[in-house]
């Protein structure tokens, strides 16, 4: 009878644990979503979902100069474990293609996201010609689901 009592009180606060969570929380990665994210040249990553296995999905726009594809929204995937991330995206859409695929790996480590990434032009017949640079994050605004029951 006590071993009943006892296993229905520790499912009752593992419950309760858990339902108490934020909704961004993920056991597999440190990075909050939905969340927007902007680099040094403007451009910005915005992570909608990260699953259960820390597979990412959502959107870049670019706004670096002297690149093209400008302030259009690409679909971005990717994968979150712990503080490490690393997302591309296929520069085409029906507004604007750029033959191209950029991936950026990096970290998550004091509250900015950190990369280095490899564009690759389609029809490239060398490492030589991967164009490579870094970026920055800094996270401009975290969506978070609220009630829309006013707390008294």
């Amino acid at each position: 009878m006590r071993l009943i009592k006892s296993s229905s009180l520790l499912c009752a606060l593992i419950l309760s644990v858990f339902s108490s969570l934020p909704s961004y929380a993920n056991p597999t990665t440190a990075i909050q979503v939905p969340s927007a994210w902007t680099n040094q040249s403007g451009s910005t990553l915005y992570i909608s979902t990260i699953d259960s296995n820390g597979q990412i999905g959502g959107s870049y726009i670019n706004r670096a100069a002297g690149y093209g594809c400008q302030n259009i929204a690409y679909p971005v995937t990717g994968w979150a474990y712990g503080s490490a991330i690393t997302f591309n995206t296929l520069w085409k859409s029906v507004a604007e293609s750029c033959n191209s695929i950029t991936a950026w790996a990096g970290f998550l480590y004091k509250g900015q996201i950190s990369t280095l990434w490899n564009l690759t032009i389609n029809g490239s017949s060398s490492t030589s010609q991967i164009i490579q640079g870094s970026d920055i994050f800094q996270q401009v605004q975290t969506l978070v689901n609220k009630s829309l029951i006013s707390k008294k």
